[in-house]
């Protein structure tokens, strides 16, 4: 299954489930198919964070949605709702947000691929290197813009699988790290790297400047549940500018994996649903983008997720 936050009119941010070419309302389409909900009301939240916060009982309603969904489109080629009016939307009439527009917290892996630590010729880390991002303003989603702050001279791409928290939990051992993952999605954590160097103190990064910035957090298309990729270290990963493919590899070669990465992060902070941990990115990160770049991340079959590069205004 997978879901995704969606505009069927501007402004009006609604939680989808995807069907082949369509988004189901997710709410509206619950409430004609569930039992419970003969007199019209929804089973499901319109917004991504209730429905993750909703857990378990959330996605077993969902996926009894996806499957009556799927099977009224087959039949009649749309899904209708307890007014009468169609709640399937071609994906040409719609916008996609990023599926979890509103993240707590977002937890990101540096050097987590040893190819990306020797371009920057520095030393792979011992255990998983994290910092960490606003939980808001950096995310937009697919077709958005990222707007470069202007005056970074290496602002630059890095996609990376993003795994999204499903449960709140601390102290996770490893073994119990999918147990807490509700699912996945693709992740380009913008970065202008030369806002990071402190020439003042040598050494040292300034990881708010080359991160934290409104827009450089591109999540999407969708947010595939973890049913649909069993093995998540074990997905080519790919980056292209402007069609040209500049980032090639396979998160087999990931560091620290999911279970490590969990372990560690939540020996330290109570992780909660709806928090991104983003898993790095491999070597091949580098060219300063300019405005008009279009930059795709795609990972597996998960989908491609497409930024535009924009000068502020």
């Amino acid at each position: 299954m997978r879901l995704v936050t969606f505009e069927p009119a501007p402004g009006c941010e609604r939680l989808g489930i995807m069907a082949g070419e369509y988004v189901v309302d997710a709410a509206l389409a619950s409430a004609a198919c569930e039992p419970a909900s003969r007199a019209g009301a929804p089973t499901l939240p319109v917004d991504m964070m209730e429905f993750l916060n909703q857990g378990d009982s959330a996605i077993a309603t969902a996926e009894r949605v996806a499957t009556w969904a799927a099977g009224e489109l087959k039949r009649n080629g749309k899904v209708v709702g307890v007014d009468g009016a169609t709640v399937s939307y071609k994906m040409s009439d719609i916008r996609l947000r990023a599926p979890v527009p509103r993240p707590p917290k977002i937890l990101c892996l540096a050097l987590n691929y040893k190819a990306h630590a020797e371009e920057g010729n520095v030393n792979l880390p011992e255990k998983p290197y994290v910092f960490i991002k606003p939980g808001f303003a950096p995310v937009v989603g697919t077709g958005d813009k990222v707007i470069r702050p202007p005056q970074s001279q290496n602002f630059v791409f890095e996609g990376e699988l993003a795994a999204v928290i499903g449960k709140r939990c601390r102290l996770v051992p490893r073994e119990k790290a999918y147990d807490v993952i509700v699912g996945y999605t693709n992740i380009n954590d913008m970065s202008a790297r030369d806002l990071g160097k402190v020439p003042t103190i040598p050494g040292l990064f300034d990881w708010f400047a080359a991160k934290a910035f409104d827009t450089s957090l591109p999540m999407g298309p969708a947010l595939v549940m973890k049913d649909e990729i069993p093995n998540p270290d074990n997905l080519r990963l790919q980056v292209r500018v402007n069609g040209a493919t500049v980032q090639d590899e396979t998160t087999q070669r990931m560091l620290f994996k999911l279970p490590e990465t969990i372990e560690y992060i939540s020996g330290l902070i109570t992780l909660e649903p709806g928090d991104i941990i983003c898993t790095g990115t491999p070597g091949g990160s580098k060219g300063a983008l300019k405005a008009g770049d279009i930059v795709e991340v795609e990972i597996g079959d998960m989908g491609v997720l497409s930024s535009i590069v924009a000068d502020r205004a």
